[in-house]
């Protein structure tokens, strides 16, 4: 067999398969260039494919330790919500506002006292004598004024005051600390609700509740102690 046959080709055979090699060789390159510009490239200098969920846009980032917001209070079955505002403190005496929302879809009423007892943080009962109007405790405008029902539409509200002395008298008996305060807003247990509250009486034991009324207007709390 004639060896020079094989491993010799005319000049523009050679020359033709050259340019071929080098086109084949050039479009390779070109082919991984475009792969690795869209994707990533491994350790073997393979352009990998991008993985669907690292190609995606990222969206926000919420930390580990980021607070929730707090959701507001859910509307009980009664449709009435019970809150208690800060206490207005001057001298020893506490004078504070209860509120109650109508959340439901139909109309409340109230008329009245509301029913209050003060609880401890087991929400045990504490000996509190409670009586309607503040008479007993201070002088305070508009306390002792009833105003008959008050019927609330959905989305309305009324409101009602406590009032009590944060006083030490008897060094022989512990200073009462509420914690909690359970209303029933018509008196009785009907559609009542314990709220968190803190009702510093000392040993004083007396608490005075004023009627429900609508909301008036704010105005700077200016109550005088009695004579």
């Amino acid at each position: 067999m004639d060896t020079d046959a094989i491993t010799t080709l005319p000049a523009p055979l050679f020359r033709g398969a050259a340019r071929h090699r080098r086109r084949r060789l050039l479009g390779a390159l070109a082919a991984a260039g475009l792969l690795t510009a869209c994707g990533t490239q491994s350790s073997s200098g393979v352009a990998a494919v991008p993985d669907e969920a690292t190609s995606r846009p990222a969206g926000p980032t919420v930390s580990p330790d980021a607070t929730a917001p707090t959701a507001p209070a859910a509307c009980p079955d009664s449709g009435v919500l019970l809150r208690a505002a800060e206490a207005d403190a001057a001298m020893g005496l506490r004078v504070q506002q209860i509120e109650l929302v109508n959340c439901g879809t139909r109309a409340y009423t109230v008329s009245g006292h509301p029913s209050v007892q003060v609880l401890d943080e087991d929400l045990e009962p504490l000996e509190v004598t409670v009586s309607h109007g503040a008479s007993a405790i201070a002088t305070l405008d508009g306390f002792e004024t009833a105003t008959g029902p008050v019927r609330l539409k959905p989305g309305e509200r009324a409101v009602a005051r406590l009032a009590w002395r944060n006083l030490v008298t008897d060094v022989t008996r512990p200073a009462a600390d509420g914690r909690y305060l359970k209303i029933a807003p018509n008196g009785g247990g009907a559609d009542a609700q314990t709220v968190p509250d803190h009702v510093d009486l000392g040993t004083t034991g007396k608490l005075g509740v004023s009627a429900w009324a609508r909301p008036t207007p704010d105005s700077p709390e200016r109550p005088g102690a009695r004579p």
